[in-house]
C-alpha cells in the first residue's frame, strides 16, 4: 500500500480480506449519483485491468470488492485534489492484494499499470489517462519509455 493510501480510514479496510459487496439495490442503498456516473464511466477499463490479472472465475468478485471499497470511501475520495488518480490507486491496491503481478518489466507501478491497460487490454492512451486520472502526456511518456522483455512480446 502506498503512503497516499495509508490513512486510518483506508488502513482498516486492508487488514482483512473484504467480502464482495452485494448489489446496493438489493440492500436498499442508494449510491450517490456521482459515484454511479463514475462507475458507469470507469467500470470497463477497471474491469479489463482486473481481468488481465485475475482468473476468469474471480474477475467479478475482485472488481466488485474494489468498487465496494471505492463506494465506502467515496466522500473522502472526492475531497482529494486528484480524485480520479486516488480512486485508481485505491482500486489497483485491491487488485494487487487479490492477484499476482504479471511478469512485465516496468520502472514504476504506474508504468506497469499503463502497460497492462494499453498492451494487454487494448485501451487507448486517452482512455488510460481518463481511467488512471493521470495527464495524457505522462501516459504517452510511460508508454514511450517502456522497454518490453521477450516475455512481454509473447503476450501482446
Amino acid at each position: 500500500m502506498t503512503a497516499a493510501l495509508a490513512s486510518p480510514a483506508t488502513a482498516s479496510v486492508f487488514r482483512h480480506r473484504a467480502q464482495p459487496i452485494p448489489d446496493p439495490a438489493l440492500l436498499g442503498i442508494e449510491l450517490p449519483a456521482a459515484f454511479r456516473a463514475f462507475h458507469a464511466l470507469q467500470q470497463p477499463a477497471y474491469r479489463a485491468y482486473t481481468a488481465a490479472h485475475a482468473p476468469t472465475s474471480e474477475v467479478e468478485d475482485v472488481t466488485r470488492e474494489a468498487f465496494g471499497i471505492l463506494a465506502a470511501h467515496w466522500s473522502a475520495i472526492l475531497l482529494r485534489p486528484d480524485p480520479s488518480a486516488y480512486a485508481w490507486d485505491l482500486f489497483t491496491s485491491v487488485v494487487r492484494r487479490r492477484t499476482k503481478r504479471l511478469r512485465l518489466p516496468a520502472n514504476s507501478p504506474l508504468q506497469y499499470e499503463v502497460v497492462v491497460l494499453h498492451h494487454l487490454t487494448g485501451c487507448t492512451p486517452e482512455r488510460i489517462a481518463d481511467a488512471t486520472g493521470r495527464d495524457l502526456g505522462k501516459i504517452h511518456y510511460l508508454l514511450r519509455t517502456w522497454t518490453p522483455s521477450k516475455a512481454a512480446h509473447a503476450r501482446t
